[in-house]
This record gives C-alpha cells, sequence and structure tokens, in this order.
C-alpha cells in the first residue's frame, strides 16, 4: 500500500511510521524539521499550507492509495492537501483528530456517534478543539466530493517515549529535580489512556482493512478508568522495574489547594471535569495492550536514556 503521511516525524506519527514502513511504501511529507531516517521511506519536505511547495513537489504524480493526516489543525488543511493529490487513486483519508471534539457533560459514554461541542472554550484549547470540529466536518465534505473514505480517529490521553504533551515528563522532571510528587488528596477525576505504540499498531490493522469494513470514526483509548491513585501506584511499579522504588516522596495536597494554587497536574481534578468514551471499536483492531506500569516505565527509560534522570 502506498500511504502518504502527513507529519510522522513526532510522536504518534513517528511510532505509526516505524511500525508500518516494513510493510507498505511510506512518503512522508512535513517542515523536515526532524529526520524520519528510516531506510525505504521517502521524505518530503514542504510547509503544507504553502501551494507553492507543495505544487513543487508535484504530488498528484503519485498515486497513494491513502492519507494518514497526524497534523492538520486548521481549517482548509485537509481541503488543502486533497487539492495536490490524484483523488481518483485515494481510497482512504484517515485525519488524527481528539475526543475533545465530543459535547462535554453527557450521563453516558460518548461514542463516535455523540455530537461534537458547540460551545467555545477559551485560549490555546479552545482554539485548538474549535479547528479540530471544523476539520472533522472539512473531512467529510472533502471526502464526499472526491468519492473518498473519510476516517477520524479520535485519541484519548496518548502517552508514551516521545510524548511532547507535558503528561508522564511532568512527574519525571519533578522527581529528578526535586525528588518528589504531588498527590492531590481527595480527587474525583478520571481519565482513559493509551501507549503510544498501542495505538500506532492500531491504526495500521485499520489501514490494512478492506475500505468497506472501515467505519468513519474511532474513539482510541483503553476501557480502563485511570485516576491518580492508579496513575501514581503505576509510576511507583515503573520506578520499581528500573530499581528505583525509593526514589522520590509523595506529597499529599488537598485537591481544592491543588486547583486554587493552581498547581499544574496534567489531568482532571474533579468528577465534572473528566469524560468517558467508548471504545469497543479499539478493541477490535488493538494487537496488544500495554499496561500502565510497563508503558510508563518503557517512557522511564527514554526520559533517563537522554540523561534527563
Amino acid at each position: 500500500m502506498r500511504i502518504l503521511v502527513i507529519g510522522g516525524s513526532y510522536f504518534f506519527g513517528r511510532w505509526f511510521v516505524q511500525l508500518a514502513h516494513k510493510e507498505h511504501e511510506i512518503t512522508v511529507l512535513n517542515r523536515g524539521n526532524i529526520a524520519v531516517g528510516l531506510e525505504g521511506v521517502t521524505e518530503l519536505k514542504a510547509d503544507r499550507r504553502d501551494d507553492g511547495q507543495l505544487s513543487a513537489l508535484s504530488l498528484e504524480s503519485v498515486k497513494f492509495d491513502a492519507v494518514v493526516d497526524f497534523c492538520a489543525y486548521n481549517r482548509g488543511d485537509i481541503a488543502g492537501i486533497l487539492s495536490f493529490l490524484d483523488t481518483d487513486a485515494l481510497s482512504v483519508y484517515i485525519f488524527i483528530s481528539t475526543v475533545d471534539v465530543y459535547k462535554r457533560g453527557s450521563a453516558v459514554p460518548s461514542s463516535e456517534l455523540t455530537p461534537f461541542e458547540d460551545r467555545r472554550a477559551e485560549g490555546d484549547e479552545g482554539a485548538y478543539i474549535e479547528g479540530k470540529i471544523a476539520l472533522e466536518h472539512e473531512l467529510v465534505k472533502e471526502c464526499q466530493r472526491y468519492g473518498i473514505k473519510p476516517v477520524s480517529i479520535r485519541p484519548a490521553v496518548l502517552y508514551g517515549p516521545g510524548n511532547y504533551a507535558p503528561r508522564e515528563n511532568m512527574y519525571f522532571e519533578w522527581i529528578a529535580g526535586a525528588g518528589q510528587i504531588i498527590h492531590p488528596l481527595g480527587a474525583s477525576g478520571h481519565w482513559q489512556m493509551i501507549y503510544v505504540k498501542d495505538a500506532a499498531g492500531a491504526l495500521k490493522v485499520l489501514l490494512e482493512k478492506p475500505v468497506e469494513e472501515i467505519k468513519e470514526a474511532y474513539n482510541f483509548c483503553t476501557g480502563e478508568p485511570v485516576d491518580y491513585d492508579l496513575f501514581e501506584a503505576s509510576l511507583k511499579e515503573a520506578y520499581r522495574l528500573m530499581g528505583k522504588e525509593n526514589g522520590y516522596e509523595v506529597i499529599n495536597v488537598a485537591v481544592e489547594d491543588v486547583a486554587s494554587q493552581r498547581i499544574p497536574l496534567p489531568f482532571p481534578l474533579f468528577e465534572d471535569e473528566s469524560e468517558t468514551y467508548t471504545h469497543e471499536r479499539y478493541d477490535d483492531l488493538a494487537v496488544g495492550q500495554t499496561s500502565l506500569s510497563e508503558g510508563l516505565c518503557n517512557c522511564l527509560k527514554v526520559y533517563s536514556f537522554n540523561g534527563r534522570a
């Protein structure tokens, strides 16, 4: 299969390329800030929003079977790429979205059919969600126009080696710098996580399905609910596996004080900030499930290898 990957040099995209390139013909298109450097992977350098740079690549001369888009954030990003491709050859366009597109406050787990949020959040987070929702609509409209299968992948909390979001690495940095972590005493927040290599493997399985069997949206998350107690127990086990079981102190801070002092913990503190998502479609694709402690241990190994712990 000939696959055009938009992005592909960071985190989720990089893991997917590493898993898929031995069996498929992968072309990676990004701004070239970080090289992929894998044998057999074609790397093209361009800003996706620069028509002149895209035109010079003659992308329409390659008959791609699928596009996997890891870095569409703004309205027009999907339409812009499609205008430079041979859409007659293209069968599926996979857009990496987010579970944050769903309307919040549902009493039941949000499924792939849950309506999108219609309230505008403030700041960068609000702009990010608004952009993803606009692209969800754009994906369907543009794919209908060209007769292509639209597919939205909506991950929950992705974690793993190479993560650039301030999640698990925040704890590693606290431990490396101060020898301690903060536990929000009385926190009722919960969330769903997915290890990046597992997510990349499921995405590869999805792409290898017959097009008629592929659904138009998938929540990417496991069914196991995670809270601060479980996360911290898994973190402790990860350090034990690294031979560092006594390596840090846990400081209890009342969750109300964490909130009022705006201590930057990476996950929801309260029940009313928490959402739940269905995971059955992801389960049908999953080729394995890495335990949270094992996943955090793998993250810690990479963090330590880079001289940061």
